[in-house]
């Protein structure tokens, strides 16, 4: 096995994966450092099920990069063969007013506006009514984060590239002959690296002034108590409900997990992603069962599992794709800010544009990384 790489990426979670693949469809020579094992469930790329959408992000910054997000999935399930990767259920967004501005534009065809009586008569697992509104993305869809990490993993090594699971990086260093790379196994070199650390990112970018907060979530399954089927795929779509609490979010019903999946999306419990309790606990549940109670009475049956994970955060919650702004050979991707699964084979593209021409031609200028430096200052 070489030691010397056009290109290190480390970590191979949702982001690292796409970025290995992408880079190795460029023909370069790429080394892949994950120091969990390949995938796991210590980060924030895990538990079987994302959402994706498109209506929300119309009119705004992320309308191109959701867009090729969309292009770029369907891509790689057409060339792996995994239709599972990218699961088309539809997306319902409910909420007590418009919340997103691209909800407003006329020019918005991705969602039918749905009042809550036709919410009720389409959608009857959910128990809610007046001052809701629905809007329904049909191309809405479920990704599987594990088949769609281990897709690009396999996809990346099958095209020459060196991905090591259960590799520690000690210590990096960059130069103008290159970088380095000590690891607990070997010292590797390369021209360039791309960081795509996830929650770890706020250890790597301290030294610039720029807060990362990673913070503690959970979610769980549960089997419904009644009317089953109007919890399994092709009933159920995905889903949003802006509460009080923060927004709850679901699932259909799955083959390979037992229960309909339920979490509450909001900011966490500020945690050391090296050292926190990943044990879920009655607070945990609790989350998920008081928006089982309020929305899902039916659904609130016995607990099938429960499990943290990790959101990562920028002070502006806007994730950084960049170039290091002090060392032209780093590319950093991430962190994703707690929704970024939809969007990673685009940000993967990004960062491997980086790489190789120093630029990128999808427009992505509000992810830069000069918004977050101490003074503002943009380089």
């Amino acid at each position: 096995m070489s030691k010397s790489y056009d290109v290190i990426v480390v970590g191979v979670g949702a982001v690292g994966s796409a970025t290995c693949y992408d880079l190795t469809r460029r023909g370069l020579r790429v080394l892949g450092l994950e120091q969990f094992s390949i995938p796991h469930n210590l980060g924030g790329s895990h538990g079987n099920s994302r959402q994706t959408k498109i209506a929300p992000y119309i009119g705004s910054d992320y309308e191109p990069i959701i867009l090729r997000a969309y292009e770029l999935f369907r891509e790689l399930v057409e060339e792996s063969g995994q239709s599972d990767i990218m699961v088309k259920t539809g997306f319902l967004d409910l909420a007590p007013h418009r919340n997103f501005p691209a909800y407003h534009l006329k020019e918005n065809t991705h969602f039918e506006d749905l009042g809550i009586q036709e919410v009720n008569e389409r959608f009857p697992q959910f128990q809610i009514g007046e001052p809701y509104w629905g809007a329904y993305d049909p191309e809405g869809a479920l990704l599987r984060p594990e088949v769609t990490i281990t897709t690009y993993v396999r996809l990346a090594m099958q095209r020459g590239a060196h991905i090591l699971g259960n590799t520690k990086v000690i210590d990096w260093s960059t130069d103008a002959g290159g970088v380095t790379v000590k690891t607990d196994r070997e010292t590797y070199t390369a021209d360039r690296i791309v960081f795509c650390a996830g929650p770890w990112t706020g250890k790597l970018l301290k030294d610039l002034g720029i807060v990362c907060t990673a913070t503690r979530m959970s979610f769980g399954w549960v089997w419904p108590l009644e009317n089953l089927k109007d919890y399994e795929a092709g009933t159920m779509p995905s889903w949003c409900i802006e509460d009080e609490d923060g927004i709850y979010y679901g699932f259909p019903m799955m083959n390979d997990v037992p229960g309909f999946k339920v979490g509450l999306h909001w900011y966490g419990e500020p945690v050391d992603p090296d050292n926190f309790n990943r044990v879920p606990n009655a607070q945990d549940e609790e989350f998920i069962r008081k928006g089982l109670r309020k929305y899902f009475p039916e659904a609130n049956g016995p607990l099938t599992g429960l499990r943290t994970c990790l959101y990562d955060h920028t002070a502006d919650d806007v994730p950084i794709m960049d170039k290091h702004p002090e060392l032209d050979r780093v590319t950093l991707c991430g962190p994703l800010c707690g929704a970024g699964f939809k969007f990673v084979p685009a940000y993967a593209e990004i960062a491997a544009d980086f790489v190789e021409k120093g630029r990128t031609d999808l427009k992505s200028d509000f992810l830069r990384i000069g918004r977050l430096l101490p003074g503002n200052k943009a380089l």
